[in-house]
């Protein structure tokens, strides 16, 4: 019985694995279009941080000559994913860009992931090379653009979500800035010539009919000379911008032109997407929210409303006042003659506004699809492939299986190690299911137990005193929720005791009976032995599918990322250091999942029973704000403190660690007789999709 035991266990380990290898397998063929773009990582540390990002190369931009120059140049996209998020965030635009034939920079931004942290910790702009800290890495990665042969270095453009979309803004501001070609020449008239500059001549925006008139035959050359690399610099910057729910120092000004103000807005076509239920939007009781706002009319250079999907030309000014733009065509029709011209002088504007809300941004069909149509239009590049905007739902759908086998693997390499010698002292036999389901004192204990941590938690995250960098918060998201969960702790814990003691130890069951607490101290350390040797298994997987399959991670969407990807080295650390803080709360959720064991009732049922009733709680708080609040209405039902929407997205991180927690604690329970290994196991297990991927202090 035993050997079947372990053959059924190995069977389980093998299939797991397989269905892993296989959601790798699409990852790599989905990523590369099955073959014909190429992937690679580059790391670049230009200040001494490392910046790392993934390369989409189109195969046919690496053909060179006998001589080994490239044949081809191709279009390039930076692509930088917000707050918190790695490039694994955006991959669904990055793949997308790719299959349409841009070649993609997906930068993780600096102190996330792969990215090291920067001396200054923060994204300031002190007058230091480490300054790009403002574009959180992207001034790096379009320097690193600069570089490449085959790409074409008067089309590069940038795009971002949240965060990466004020990055990738800023990016455009500090290149491409808010001076035409013609100001720019204007100006070098005034400042090495002398010629003096009318706001005449500022509205006319004829640089060389002024040259021609002034300046005599060796000035002229002289002229011409730095027309050409001012020019080359104009053309060169980063013209093309595609923010997605998010924003940077664009907004248009008024600059002095050879000493005249005039209003100019952003030298670059710019397009944005903003959610109906997004940032500052009024959901689906008012859908064209955006469309009207102040902020969007400025940005579009429109005293109305504007349209949605649709392409608007700005208007160039001769004084300080805007000029109104003008409305052109479909943003998904046919590019006609006025939109191409609008491109090639960067006044294109578009805005969509696609259903969702900040963070749908992972797996939004939508936004796909706009941003591969923005880009087409701009660039004017179209390698013909359909936009269909879906491809990447493939991976993802496979992704998810994928994690699911983790999940279940995870259990099985439980098995597997604890059949070792070594593991034997910590089998023991747990008490007889105490509690009766048609108890009301039971079932008031467990609606408080679940219902109290969920309706706490959007304010309690704030509860933190700070979470600023030190070596006991390197990762501020997880600081705030595990201070949070170290109070809940304590007060479930309070009432665990105050249950004991007013109904349960009546029943003649011991305290450490009831709640599993009964384990000598080196079983305890065997139990930390496990839970360690557990997650070597899983990192090494992990780091083992990230180099063999296309940088690819393990991750479950819904509505935030569930995400096991492998590690960094800074990273280790934190998930020591969360493992430690989260330890209080998994603890006592163990003994809160481990007592509520019902009499009459199978073990199975028992189990699955009491894993969705442990997570009940925050799916009815994801519904709850999600659903009832951010869909409807643009606006959270309960409050979050300011500058933690993250917290948000982390709630569905909590709900499937809560279901899947409490099967590996209850199984754990039944082969040891306490909840101390199952306790262990989950804090270690979950440190790692706790901490997803930012860190803002290391000291690696």
């Amino acid at each position: 019985m035993r050997f079947q035991s372990k053959k059924s266990n190995a069977i389980i380990i093998a299939l797991c694995l397989a269905v892993i290898i296989i959601a790798g397998i699409v990852n790599v063929g989905v990523s590369t279009n099955w073959g014909s773009v190429v992937l690679k990582e580059v790391i670049i540390s230009p200040y001494g941080s490392d910046l790392a990002a993934t390369m989409y190369i189109p195969r046919s931009a690496l053909k060179t000559d006998d001589k080994g120059n490239f044949l081809n140049k191709y279009p390039a996209i930076i692509v930088c994913a917000g707050f918190t998020n790695s490039r694994t965030f955006l991959d669904n635009v990055a793949i997308e860009l790719s299959r349409a034939g841009f070649v993609v920079m997906n930068i993780d931004q600096y102190g996330h992931h792969k990215s090291e942290a920067t001396h200054i910790r923060g994204f300031g702009v002190e007058p230091t090379p480490m300054s790009d800290t403002s574009q959180i890495g992207t001034l790096d990665a379009y320097a690193y653009l600069r570089t490449l042969g085959f790409v074409d270095q008067t089309k590069i453009g940038a795009t971002g979500h949240s965060l990466g979309a004020g990055a990738a803004g800023n990016l455009a501001v500090n290149t491409a800035g808010f001076y035409t070609l013609q100001d720019r020449l204007l100006m070098m008239l005034n400042d090495l010539f002398g010629v003096e500059i009318t706001r005449e001549d500022v509205a006319a925006q004829d640089a060389d009919a002024l040259a021609a008139k002034y300046l005599n035959a060796d000035q002229l050359q002289l002229y011409n000379i730095q027309k050409e690399q001012i020019t080359y610099e104009y053309n060169s910057a980063v013209n093309d911008i595609f923010l997605i729910d998010g924003g940077g120092a664009t907004d248009p000004k008024v600059v002095e032109v050879a000493g005249i103000p005039v209003w100019r807005d952003l030298q670059a076509n710019f397009g944005q997407i903003k959610y109906v239920s997004g940032n500052g939007s009024g959901g689906r009781k008012n859908p064209d929210f955006h469309l009207s706002s102040d902020a969007t009319k400025l940005f579009m250079s429109s005293d109305v409303p504007v349209a949605r999907d649709t392409w608007y030309k700005l208007n160039i000014s001769g004084t300080e006042d805007r000029v109104l733009s003008t409305k052109l065509s479909d943003f998904f029709g046919s590019i006609t003659g006025d939109i191409r011209s609008a491109a090639d002088s960067n006044t294109l504007r578009m805005v969509t506004t696609p259903y969702g809300w900040h963070g749908v941004s992972y797996y939004n069909v939508p936004t796909v699809k706009a941003a591969v149509q923005f880009f087409r239009t701009t660039m004017d590049y179209n390698n013909n492939v359909p936009l269909n905007g879906t491809t990447f739902i493939v991976r993802d759908v496979f992704s998810a299986i994928g994690a699911i086998a983790l999940l279940v693997l995870i259990m099985s390499l439980v098995k597997a190690i604890m059949s070792l010698s070594f593991f034997e002292s910590m089998n023991g036999t747990p008490i007889e299911p105490v509690q009766d389901k048609k108890s009301p004192v039971f079932w008031i204990l467990m609606i408080i137990a679940v219902l109290g941590p969920p309706l706490t938690y959007s304010s309690g995250v704030g509860w933190v005193p700070s979470t600023a960098p030190s070596l006991i918060s390197t990762v501020p998201v997880a600081t705030k929720i595990s201070f949070w969960s170290i109070i809940m702790a304590i007060a479930i814990l309070a009432l665990l005791i105050i249950k004991y003691f007013a109904f349960d130890k009546k029943n003649g069951v011991k305290f450490s009976e009831l709640y599993g607490l009964k384990y000598s101290w080196k079983n305890i350390g065997k139990s930390i032995v496990l839970a360690l040797s557990v997650f070597v298994c899983i990192a090494t997987l992990l780091a083992a599918y990230y180099n063999f399959f296309a940088f690819g991670n393990l991750k479950i969407t819904l509505i935030g990322c569930t995400i096991f990807q492998t590690l960094s080295t800074p990273q280790f650390y934190s998930c020591l250091l969360y493992s430690i803080l989260f330890l209080p709360f998994y603890f006592v959720n163990s003994m809160l999942v481990n007592s509520a064991r019902l009499k009459g009732m199978s073990e199975r049922l028992n189990m699955l029973l009491f894993a969705g009733i442990n997570c009940s709680g925050m799916l009815l708080l994801i519904i709850t704000q999600f659903y009832i609040g951010l869909d409807r209405t643009g606006k959270v039902i309960f409050t979050i403190p300011p500058g933690s929407s993250s917290v948000l997205y982390s709630m569905a991180v909590l709900m499937i660690a809560l279901f899947v927690s409490a099967i590996y604690s209850r199984k754990l329970y039944l082969k040891t007789g306490s909840i101390i290994p199952g306790a262990i196991l989950n804090t270690v297990v979950f440190s790692i999709p706790a901490i997803q991927v930012y860190m803002n202090y290391t000291f690696v």
